[in-house]
């Protein structure tokens, strides 16, 4: 039988208990932070002090919950004073067929400098997402539409998010969704991973111990 992570394990039971356990904190996660910090999928400065990762399934309605109504706050308060820097990365599960495409959507979006207009626009129809809205919503946000259905076929957004995809579960993230609050320790991304949607009140503690904690 192979052996799993500590953390892969932990994350494990936070699936099996409804998503609200946490993992243990000062774990180190490789590959989640973007290369550059200025992917089309990250809000906030590079040099902000404090890092969130989150991995949504677009069809998930927790993630949708977040996405709509703990998001917003946190970029008021956080994210618009320097303080976080929010990447948002893909992991569609197999039971949300409609996942998929619209990852690959938002990500064409983002090619057009409309990722977080377009992921929001997603998340607030998501109860529309089996009549493929895609077009509609592009049309809806000013893009290009043609432009926007060439990207959609082309295959280099779906890659990314079979990418991401990887990425996640060579990090031991399986449900939806996750987050990891954390900062850089001499070079490394360390912080915390805990899955299910938060109230406001629960990130901003996270992350002003992730604040105290790099003083």
């Amino acid at each position: 039988m192979p052996t799993r992570s500590p953390l892969f394990l932990s994350l494990v039971l936070v699936a099996l208990a409804g998503g609200h356990a946490t993992a243990a904190s000062g774990a180190s996660f490789e590959g989640l932070l973007p290369p550059t910090g200025l992917e089309f999928n990250v809000v906030g400065r590079a040099d902000a002090p404090v890092t969130i990762i989150e991995f949504s399934d677009l069809q998930c309605p927790h993630c949708a919950r977040n996405a709509l109504n703990t998001f917003p706050q946190i970029k008021r308060n956080y994210i618009d004073t320097g303080k976080v820097r929010y990447v948002a990365r893909d992991l569609p599960l197999d039971m949300h067929p409609s996942a998929m495409p619209a990852a690959v959507a938002t990500r064409c979006a983002g090619e057009q400098g409309k990722f977080w207009q377009y992921r929001h626009a997603v998340f607030d129809r998501q109860e529309d997402l089996d009549t493929a809205p895609y077009e509609a919503l592009a049309a809806e946000l000013g893009l290009d539409v043609p432009r926007f259905a060439a990207c959609q076929k082309d295959g280099a957004q779906a890659d990314a998010v079979r990418a991401d995809v990887q990425l996640a579960g060579s990090n031991g993230i399986t449900s939806t969704p996750t987050f990891v609050v954390g900062r850089i320790v001499n070079g490394k991304f360390e912080g915390e991973a805990f899955a299910g949607a938060k109230a406001y009140a629960d990130f901003a503690a996270r992350i002003d111990a992730v604040l105290a904690a790099g003083k």
